[in-house]
């Protein structure tokens, strides 16, 4: 398996994207490339999936159970970086285990997304319903439902 790594973490150092260097901040640095992405955004949602941009996809991934915490580790930061070279993130909690990491991480290949040139897009991978969210006991939101000022999450996201 160690050689199938190998192999993967060049697949996704190539996956990288060339000539567009990566915007740091949420906040745009050329003017021009940001209303060209402001003036795309709302038009339609988005066509191809993050795994078309970058070409790589879910099943050249194995599964968690086959893998060392170690290989995963690899695998998720090489992941990231890459990621941030399309200037994309997500925004999985810090105390989420690596082989979860690792699952939410590859599952982003599926996710339709527009690339921008401008700005930082982050996948927002919580559900924002805890028995069904991805991140299990990890859910971020479940915190907003032991609320008493709030009955259920819509309450937090509708403002009902």
């Amino acid at each position: 398996m160690e050689a199938y790594i190998t192999y993967l973490l060049a697949d996704i150092l190539e996956a990288e994207r060339q000539g567009q260097p990566a915007s740091p901040s949420i906040y745009p640095e050329v003017v021009e490339d940001y209303a060209e992405d402001a003036e795309r955004w709302p038009e339609s949602d988005p066509v191809y999936t993050f795994g078309y941009y970058c070409g790589l996809s879910p099943e050249q991934f194995p599964p968690a159970h086959l893998l060392s915490s170690q290989q995963m580790e690899k695998l998720c930061d090489a992941f990231g970086k890459m990621m941030f070279t399309w200037n994309l993130d997500t925004d999985i909690p810090d105390d989420v285990p690596v082989s979860k990491k690792y699952q939410l991480l590859v599952s982003t290949l599926d996710i339709k997304t527009d690339i921008n040139n401008s700005s930082l897009t982050t996948f927002e991978l919580c559900s924002y319903d805890p028995p069904s969210c991805p991140m299990g006991e990890y859910c971020t939101c479940k915190e907003f439902l032991t609320d008493d000022a709030l009955e259920n999450i819509d309450d937090y996201l509708y403002g009902e």
